[in-house]
């Protein structure tokens, strides 16, 4: 045997034996626990695998055992072409792009997210009729939630899902259409009946998000998230039902439903987030404390009776970062018949003035000026009085009936209901301009 058939030989020997720790480590799984080779069975403890983590596309593997180590290099190359097809606002080809870039990284959370934030606001906003933006907006939620049904797992993606739902939907300057849509889409196809791919339930957003929510605070018992403060995440079911609470006042419904609602939200807030436990650290020692957390429920945790202080000091620092005060209060008002006594009659002398019903509208007005002027003095109720969308709502309802008495020829009264809250309100010029464009709408 010649020196270059043997040093072929030792190659050959080299080879075989390499192959076998190879071959013995990645052995596929039958199915049964403890089968399949090392990478198998680690996988299987951890739940790695494809069907662990989410739904298996199978595309998607294919298009990783063709590239075979290329992989890296070519999701470089269709960020670099996405972005290109971005700046040149070609919407579809952008779209090709992105359903390539997660067959070949259907794990990485950033991918969905940013796509998805990427066609519901900024895709969107390059469209002038408003089913048109509708229609990447839900493009973009769709996205988010195949994203989430990938990665089951994901914290991330499940609650950046429920902010579609809730802000994007709820929240946008488009919302009045956005959530009518939501319900009843816009596109034929649909029959008047909403896209079941998002919104499965025909539920309203807020309660779809409400319910996307509690889903991710399952999730992050086992997967933290890192997107905020695990206090402030955790409000987020509950903000979503006071929202949805707001939004049957806005829409004009003022009955035992709405009432409901409110109930249901201060519920939430006080007996479930109010006695959610949040490990904090108090010095170098690791306390549980909950929003509602009493004088004695403190002192029954304290180690000492120095440490009582430092707690109360501490829960008292979660309440205010979270607004905790606030929501119980409008939650405690805004389920008592009173108040929504004085919603009905403001927004009913809204839709009067509109009709030029203008001495009923005045009347409707000034009852509704009266009962908030009762509720906003009430002791304990003062922090409502900075609350944006209360203070939008009262302040409409004074320059209604102020110029109601200018079309009338009435003198305006010297002192009347909530004439401290306008002159409070004049100061503030990004208020002001809002409610004076609503004013316009309505008499256009």
């Amino acid at each position: 045997m010649t020196t270059a058939q043997a040093n072929k030989f030792v190659y050959l020997c080299g080879i075989v034996l390499l192959l076998i720790p190879i071959i013995w480590l990645g052995l596929p799984s039958d199915g049964n626990a403890g089968s399949g080779g090392k990478l198998s069975q680690l996988r299987t403890r951890y739940e790695l695998g494809e069907s662990d983590l989410g739904d298996i596309d199978p595309s998607g593997a294919a298009m990783n055992l063709v590239l075979l180590g290329m992989r890296g290099v070519a999701v470089n190359l269709l960020w670099i072409d996405l972005d290109n097809q971005k700046n040149m606002k070609r919407w579809s080809e952008m779209q090709a792009v992105t359903e390539s870039i997660v067959r070949l990284q259907p794990h990485f959370d950033k991918i969905w997210e940013f796509n998805g934030w990427n066609l519901a606001y900024n895709t969107s906003a390059e469209w002038d009729a408003v089913p048109d933006r509708y229609f990447w907006v839900k493009a973009g939620g769709k996205f988010i939630k195949r994203g989430v049904d990938r990665n089951r797992k994901s914290t991330h993606l499940q609650y950046h899902l429920g902010n579609i739902y809730q802000k994007k939907i709820g929240i946008a300057d488009e919302s009045k259409y956005y959530r009518k849509y939501f319900l009843r889409d816009p596109d034929p196809k649909f029959n008047n009946g909403p896209d079941r791919d998002f919104n499965p339930d025909e539920m309203d957003n807020y309660l779809v998000a409400k319910k996307t929510f509690l889903l991710a605070m399952v999730k992050e018992q086992t997967n933290p998230q890192h997107i905020l403060d695990i206090s402030l995440f955790k409000t987020s079911p509950a903000r979503c039902q006071f929202d949805y609470a707001v939004a049957l006042q806005k829409d004009g419904l003022f009955g035992e439903q709405t009432r409901e609602a409110w109930q249901d939200a201060l519920n939430d807030w006080t007996l479930k987030y109010g006695r959610e436990f949040f490990q904090v650290k108090i010095q170098d020692q690791v306390q549980s404390i909950q929003m509602e957390m009493t004088r004695p429920e403190i002192k029954a945790v304290a180690k000492s009776p120095d440490d009582v202080p430092k707690i109360a000091a501490m829960i008292e620092h979660y309440r205010k970062m979270v607004n905790y005060y606030y929501w119980r209060t409008r939650g405690t008002i805004e389920s008592e018949r009173e108040t929504s006594e004085a919603h009905r009659d403001l927004y009913e002398g809204a839709q009067l003035y509109k009709k030029q019903e203008l001495a009923k509208a005045q009347e409707s007005l000034l009852s509704g000026m009266q009962k908030m002027e009762s509720l906003l003095k009430r002791k304990g109720n003062e922090s409502l009085a900075d609350e944006n969308d209360l203070n939008e709502e009262c302040l409409l309802g004074v320059l209604i009936w102020i110029d109601i008495h200018r079309l009338v020829g009435e003198q305006i009264p010297e002192r009347f209901p909530l004439d401290w809250l306008k002159a409070k309100m004049e100061g503030n010029a990004e208020t002001m301009n809002k409610v004076n464009r609503r004013l316009r709408l309505l008499v256009e």
